[in-house]
């Protein structure tokens, strides 16, 4: 009994001490997280489980421990559109909350051992009342994601694919600094991930990054692109 109660306490601070590193969370005291933390509860899921599915019920908050989550559209004939990718620190699922209408995507592990919080329609609701500021931070990471949209949709409708390659990869980098909080240069990522954002396929895909391999801007190695040059990436995204 000593144990559990023990155990359930360190368990406990653990989560406390992640949402403390969460943006939307950002500002709270310990007793503020503390509340947060009992409502949290941690499923795992495997590379290429369903967390859910475009047009199910939503009554769920997820934020990623670990790992990473795939958010993106899928055809009736199976053609995916990804409209982003996920990782530690970032939540989704918040949209069926707000309007109670069903899932808008469906979202997909790509990594093994991916940790999720969630938090229930219910709770979420009770601790933005109690906690508005969690609210302003939410709508600022909403109109962020709206932006990224609007820049794919700037991208399908002007550049080619070689643009649209290198648009994609300079976006993904901005957005995981800002996230991380520091400079970085390589991401983690399959040829058929950044192909399902960019609306094309892989094969072309892949000659497109072979090509600014090929002019320095970049280096390709297994799931990771570094980039070498990011002002001569953008360039080519203009």
């Amino acid at each position: 009994m000593v144990l559990d109660v023990s155990r359930k306490k360190t368990d406990l601070e653990s989560k406390m001490q992640f949402l403390k590193r969460v943006p939307i969370f950002n500002g709270l005291n310990d007793e503020s997280l503390h509340r947060v933390a009992t409502i949290t509860s941690e499923k795992v899921y495997s590379r290429k489980s369903i967390v859910f599915h475009e047009g199910d019920h939503g009554d769920t908050l997820y934020i990623i421990k670990a790992g990473r989550i795939k958010i993106a559209k899928v055809a009736i004939d199976g053609r995916e559109k990804t409209l982003c990718i996920l990782q530690s620190g970032d939540f989704f699922g918040e949209m069926a909350i707000f309007d109670n209408q069903p899932r808008s995507a469906t979202a997909e592990a790509i990594d093994n051992d991916v940790h999720l919080f969630t938090i229930s329609k219910g709770d979420f609701e009770r601790i933005i009342h109690e906690y508005p500021s969690i609210a302003l931070r939410i709508m600022q990471d909403l109109t962020r994601r709206i932006r990224q949209i609007n820049q794919q949709v700037e991208d399908l409708a002007f550049k080619d694919v070689h643009g649209r390659v290198a648009s994609t990869l300079h976006q993904l980098l901005e957005t995981e600094e800002k996230t991380r909080g520091r400079k970085l240069n390589c991401l983690r990522m399959t040829h058929q991930d950044l192909a399902n954002m960019v609306g094309s396929s892989r094969e072309t895909v892949t000659r497109a990054l072979n090509r600014l391999q090929t002019e320095g801007h970049i280096a390709i190695s297994h799931q990771q692109i570094e980039i070498i040059d990011r002002e001569a990436l953008l360039e080519h995204c203009i």
